[in-house]
Order: structure tokens, then C-alpha cells, then sequence
């Protein structure tokens, strides 16, 4: 499974018509820390993840892309996704 959390953020970050700064600011780091995820060089902490998701008002899920591998999963039918 491949977390897509770089994509996501950009996609995220570009329908909100806010800038890496905005959402730096946010979460009190730095631009180029955001920049890095948006570059998939580096990944937030884990402690961010749910304040990021809640900046944008998606699910963690969604913000690393796990329902769309789903999807694909359930499509391509390797039923690989873990059952809840």
C-alpha cells in the first residue's frame, strides 16, 4: 500500500486556495517543512497528521489517500485493504 500523502496535500492545499506558508503557519513549523511533504522528501509527524486533516477538513484517511487504494483494491480485486 502507498501512502500518496504528498498528492494529497497538494490537491488539498491547492482547492483551498491557501499557500504552504498558511498551512505552516497553522501548525507553527516551517514552509519548508510543508514544502518537503508536498516533494515526498520527508513525512510529517504522526502527531500532525490528525490537525492537518482537521485544516482541511478531511479524514486522516483521506488526507494519506488510503480510501482511494481501497477503491482500486476492491476494483482490481486483490482484496488486500484490511477489513474493519
Amino acid at each position: 500500500m502507498n501512502i500518496t500523502l504528498d498528492k494529497s496535500l497538494q490537491e488539498l492545499r491547492r482547492k483551498k486556495g491557501n499557500t504552504q506558508e498558511d498551512l505552516a503557519g497553522f501548525l507553527s513549523i516551517s514552509s519548508q517543512a510543508v514544502s518537503k511533504w508536498e516533494r515526498a522528501e520527508s513525512l510529517p509527524d504522526v502527531y500532525l497528521l490528525p490537525r492537518i486533516a482537521a485544516y482541511y477538513n478531511v479524514s486522516v484517511d483521506d488526507l494519506l489517500g488510503v480510501g482511494e487504494i481501497r477503491k482500486r483494491e476492491e476494483i482490481a480485486g486483490t482484496g488486500t485493504a484490511c477489513a474493519r
